[in-house]
């Protein structure tokens, strides 16, 4: 999906589908319960060959309406989760479009990240000008994050949909109210295929000096990437549990582009049931940070900014990075490559956080971002992005802030599991 037909995405046809599907899987169960209710008073009242021809075509009438229904039932569920996932992946394209005036800069029509360098003075400084691309790159990356994100999820929907037959309706159908569609395909998305398009961010014309980031180490210092391209999501790592600075590069952020797993219903093997359109996998990611608080005795408000926190950082994703080889090794959600961040919480064992199989052990990394929140003093009484920020040392500071809803319903979800 390209970045107009994201940023223009209106999902109410979606949801007519959705509904659609949805009261002709209502109204073909009905039927089937009452032509089963026929067969058995038929079969009481009446005897004979003439008798046993017409059960057993009730019957089968009966199985006909019960199969259909529940191929309608699963197109309703698909489109479902597609408008979830697609509502969510505007949502954050709409953020990252917000956030690009704080570069200084703005996005245009074909979701090209442009600084404006005249905004930053005459004769701006060298780590002026670093800064100014590490945050355009910063946004580049939500960008790409969110057309990923609903191209996988369209891709996944296509796919399931493909799976479904022509749904069998039984010609002699009792009753049926002439409001409800009987369709004659398979449904589609009607979203547009292919790949996202680039996301660039462009460079001043004069040249500018490289060296990206204001660094991600303790202290603070540390170098960063100029590249001009990005290609990444959340909010660019560098963080360090000392507070050090924030990092220039920026991460991939997203997963290796397989499909995302399907979605685990209410219930199942004690999972939390998904929310805010969110997979299996980053709910299972999200279920890891709730317990290690709770284990660690963090309040619900402290768990709530661990989870935006990791929304940000990593969109709820296990991220390997491509530059760090030995993080390639370990099991992942997908590639970031900004600096030598990885995991949930985009943590740098350059930084002091660990090392990289710890910070890519899911657990390990929500201790350790709980722990450094605790290290802020008066954490308790902040704002969520200002806590957030404080162990983050993010370039966008204000950015968790846009996470605080799904984080509060992922925890709600959470709550009603057990």
């Amino acid at each position: 999906m390209d970045f107009p037909s994201l940023r223009d995405l209106v999902v109410e046809p979606l949801e007519g589908v959705a509904q659609a599907a949805r009261k002709m899987a209502t109204e073909l169960e009905r039927f089937s319960s009452e032509t089963d209710r026929e067969r058995v008073a038929l079969t009481g009242a009446w005897s004979g060959a003439d008798a046993s021809a017409a059960g057993t075509s009730l019957s089968g009438n009966a199985t006909s309406y019960k199969g259909a229904g529940a191929q309608y039932s699963a197109i309703d569920e698909i489109i479902t989760t597609l408008v979830s996932q697609l509502t969510w992946a505007k949502r954050a394209l709409e953020s990252a479009i917000d956030v690009a005036p704080q570069i200084p800069g703005s996005v245009n029509g074909t979701g090209t990240v442009s600084v404006n360098w005249a905004a930053l003075g005459s004769n701006p400084s060298g780590a002026a000008i670093a800064a100014a691309k590490a945050r355009a790159q910063q946004v580049a990356g939500y960008i790409m994050q969110a057309l990923q994100h609903a191209s996988q999820a369209d891709q996944q929907a296509q796919a399931q949909l493909a799976r479904i037959t022509d749904v069998p309706v039984p010609t002699a159908r009792p009753d049926v109210s002439e409001d409800v569609p009987v369709p004659e395909e398979r449904p589609t998305t009607g979203l547009n295929e292919g790949k996202p398009a680039d996301v660039t961010t462009e460079k001043p014309a004069d040249g500018a000096s490289s060296g990206g980031g204001s660094g991600g180490r303790p202290n603070g210092s540390g170098s960063g990437n100029d590249s001009g391209t990005g290609t990444g999501s959340g909010s660019g790592g560098g963080q360090s549990p000392g507070g050090g600075g924030q990092g220039g590069g920026e991460g991939d952020g997203q997963g290796d582009g397989t499909t995302p797993p399907p979605v685990v219903q209410p219930g199942e093997d004690g999972k939390i049931p998904p929310v805010a359109g969110l997979t299996e996998q980053q709910m299972e990611n999200a279920r890891t940070i709730i317990e290690v608080g709770k284990r660690l005795g963090i309040s619900e408000q402290g768990q709530e900014i661990a989870l935006a926190t990791a929304m940000q950082e990593s969109n709820l994703r296990n991220l390997a990075n491509s530059t760090m080889p030995d993080s390639l090794n370990l099991p992942n959600e997908g590639t970031g490559k900004d600096h030598d961040s990885v995991g949930l919480f985009q943590q740098r064992p350059s930084a002091g956080w660990g090392t990289v199989a710890e910070c890519m052990n899911t657990e390990y990394a929500a201790e350790a971002f709980y722990q450094g929140l605790e290290r802020v003093d008066g954490w308790e009484n902040m704002e969520l992005t200002e806590a957030a920020q404080s162990v983050q040392r993010s370039a966008f500071p204000d950015a968790y802030a846009k996470w605080e809803d799904e984080a509060e319903a992922v925890l709600d979800s959470y709550r009603a599991s057990r």
